[in-house]
């Protein structure tokens, strides 16, 4: 037999596998933002939201480096949906740019890691594999404030490459990071 025609022979027997894995990686959720707040968005449509999603004590900051930080509180409340611990959120918008790039959510309770991660695999799915993700927290370790004692991570569907879900874990809180990269970097 041909070197050609085993070739074909051995991509047409995996053509189900790869129409499996494929259909899987279309049907993963998309990563679109925090509560109904949208990666994206601009500041005042991200103002307008705030107070829908039960957002409290909203503050503005610019940074050293020209970025726009709205942070709030969430939670707290006996509202349906609400957190019972508080969680302090913080939405940025890049230096130069008026699209929400990075949302992240930090939990005052380490205790909480369980749920969380169960309350992400929820709605993003199965994290990535583990082998990835101690790869991925080796890269970006070095440049927290402090160093992460776990990291899982979510990613983006086919059309959505550039957007991650991040759980990193600390000795005595918890982040959710929602970010775009694209918009991160100024590439989009």
């Amino acid at each position: 037999m041909s070197q050609a025609r085993q070739r074909r022979g051995w991509i047409g027997a995996l053509a189900p596998a790869l129409m499996l894995i494929g259909g899987t990686a279309l049907a993963a959720p998309a990563i679109t933002g925090y509560g109904s707040v949208e990666l994206g968005m601009s500041p005042d449509e991200v103002r307008e939201r705030l107070t829908g999603d039960g957002v409290t004590e909203v503050t503005e900051a610019q940074t050293a480096d020209g970025d726009l930080l709205i942070d709030g509180r969430l939670g707290g409340s006996p509202a349906p949906g609400d957190p019972a611990v508080e969680t302090d959120l913080r939405y940025v918008f890049p230096a130069g740019s008026e699209r929400l790039a990075l949302v992240v959510a930090f939990h005052p309770e380490v205790a909480d890691h369980a749920a969380v991660k169960a309350e992400l695999t929820a709605q993003y799915g199965k994290p990535w594999e583990e082998e990835i993700a101690e790869w991925w927290l080796e890269q970006l370790a070095d440049g927290m404030p402090e160093t992460p004692l776990g990291f899982s991570a979510w990613g983006g569907d086919e059309q959505q490459r550039h957007r991650f879900v991040r759980l990193w874990t600390f000795e005595e809180y918890l982040t959710v990071e929602t970010l775009d990269t694209r918009l991160l970097s100024g590439r989009e």
